[in-house]
């Protein structure tokens, strides 16, 4: 089982991530502020089956000039086990960042991902129309992408899909409330389909109210099974096959042998 998208380094023990690691086939951790991408830098550099994908969070750049963004170039370029850019994108949930400055990251680091040829870890949250807005701006994406956590509608899960990207659910789809998104769900795709932890947020339901972490993966994984009428093995198989096509860095013949 793949895990596409945990923050390693905010574990809450070392007894997690290891466990983590041996129970999971691969992991990516994702960097996103100015600390946390070489952190997940160091973590996929010291372990063969993580890699890390490097961005900026919207609240993350209220402080940051624009040149930044150059950083995360540079990490993509220096580092094999950097294997995507983002986590990038709008939030509107709290007033944190100003939205012009939000957009002008978001945009930046878009055309890094097109500049590299590596996938776009997308982050949107009360913000869905302005984020399709910019995606749809960029169009085509060649290296696609993956809409994490997400949280829109159907509407903009076609559009996403329509661009090229993988829409990633994570433990919050196990939540009672949340039958609108088990909607969305049951409409995408299956060859667009991905799971993820966003470890240590959203633990799975039956894990719910405890710090979250990779090997969670396994209790949304058989959910989503069930919801789906499927068996767990067979999604499993069909979302870590999603995974591989999207991260083409990540699972070259040379990373992984």
């Amino acid at each position: 089982m793949i895990d596409t998208h945990a923050h390693l380094d905010m574990l809450k023990t070392k007894q997690d991530l290891i466990e983590s690691i041996e129970k999971l086939d691969y992991i990516i951790t994702i960097g996103c502020d100015i600390e946390e991408i070489y952190k997940a830098v160091d973590i996929a550099n010291r372990y063969d089956n993580v890699f890390a994908s490097v961005g900026f969070h919207p609240y993350d750049v209220k402080d940051l000039d624009i040149e930044k963004v150059e950083i995360l170039k540079e990490l993509a370029l220096k580092n094999k086990k950097v294997v995507g850019i983002g986590e990038t994108g709008l939030d509107y949930y709290r007033d944190i960042t100003p939205k012009e400055k939000q957009w002008k990251f978001f945009e930046k680091q878009i055309e890094l991902a097109k500049e590299l040829n590596l996938p776009l870890i997308v982050h949107s949250r009360s913000a869905n129309e302005d984020t399709v807005r910019i995606l749809e701006s960029y169009a085509p994406f060649k290296s696609s992408g993956i809409i994490h956590c997400f949280g829109g509608d159907i509407d903009m899960m076609e559009k996403c899909v329509d661009l090229g990207f993988y829409i990633s659910f994570a433990g919050n789809i196990t939540y009672p409330k949340a039958n609108s998104l088990r909607e969305v769900l049951k409409k995408t795709p299956l060859d667009r389909l991905l799971l993820e932890t966003d470890s240590p947020f959203l633990s799975p339901q039956k894990r719910r109210g405890k710090p979250n972490k990779p090997s969670n993966i396994f209790y949304t994984l058989e959910y989503v099974a069930d919801f789906l009428g499927m068996e767990k093995e067979e999604l499993e198989k069909i979302t870590d096959g999603n995974v591989k096509r999207l991260f083409k860095k990540a699972f070259s013949e040379e990373l992984v042998s």
